[in-house]
C-alpha cells in the first residue's frame, strides 16, 4: 500500500467517526512527528477493525440462527408425519392376535397393514436421508443429555445401565444439529 492509498484509507475511517471522536484524536495526535501520528492512526483504526470483525460475527452467527429457525419450519411436516407413521404403526403392533373375522382373514390383513408401513417407513427414512434429517435415537443407545429427555427411568439389572429402553417421542437432528429431544426411557441402576 502506497502512502496515498494510506492517507486515503486513514481518512475514509476519520469519516466513520463521530464529531467526539475525532476531536479527541486530533488533540492526541497534535504535537507529535507524523510517523508517531500515523502509528497512532493505525492503532485506532485497529481497534475499530476488530469493533467491525465482532460485529461481522455476531451478524454471522444471526444469520445461522435464522436459517436454523426457517430449516425448522420447513421440516415441521415431515417430523409430524413421521410421528403419524409411527404412531399407526405402534396401533397396529399393539391389535389383538384375533378378531371377529376370522383368525386367518385378520392375519392376512394385518400382514398386509404390517408389509405397508414398512415399506412407507422405509421411503420415509430415505426421504429424510436426503434431506439430511436424521432422527437421533433407537433403543439401545447409551443415554446421552445432549440429545435426550429421560421423562421416566427404570432399573433392571438384566439391560445394561444407562441405556435407552423405549423412545417414547422421536428426536430429530437436521445436519448434526439438535431440532428437538428425543423423549426417552431409560435403565438406570442406583447401586
Amino acid at each position: 500500500m502506497t502512502k496515498d492509498e494510506l492517507k486515503t484509507y486513514l481518512c475514509n475511517q476519520i469519516n466513520l467517526m463521530d464529531a467526539v471522536e475525532v476531536n479527541d484524536l486530533s488533540e492526541f495526535l497534535q504535537g507529535k512527528s507524523e510517523e508517531e501520528s500515523i502509528a497512532e492512526e493505525l492503532i485506532v483504526i485497529k481497534g475499530e477493525f476488530k469493533k467491525l470483525t465482532k460485529l461481522v460475527q455476531q451478524m454471522q452467527t444471526q444469520l445461522q440462527t435464522v436459517k436454523l429457525e426457517q430449516s425448522e419450519k420447513e421440516l415441521k411436516p415431515f417430523i409430524i408425519f413421521y410421528s403419524f407413521l409411527k404412531n399407526s404403526n405402534d396401533a397396529l403392533n399393539s391389535m389383538p392376535e384375533n378378531s371377529m373375522f376370522g383368525v386367518s382373514k385378520f392375519n392376512r390383513a394385518f400382514g398386509a397393514f404390517e408389509n405397508g408401513f414398512e415399506s412407507i417407513d422405509i421411503l420415509y427414512t430415505d426421504i429424510l436421508k436426503s434431506i439430511r434429517l436424521e432422527i437421533s435415537t433407537k433403543v439401545g443407545d447409551v443415554f446421552d443429555p445432549d440429545i435426550h429427555e429421560a421423562v421416566e427411568v427404570i432399573e433392571d439389572k438384566n439391560k445394561k445401565d444407562a441405556t435407552v429402553i423405549e423412545v417414547l417421542e422421536e428426536g430429530f437432528l437436521y445436519k448434526n444439529t439438535l431440532l428437538n429431544y428425543a423423549k426417552v426411557k431409560v435403565n438406570r441402576w442406583t447401586s
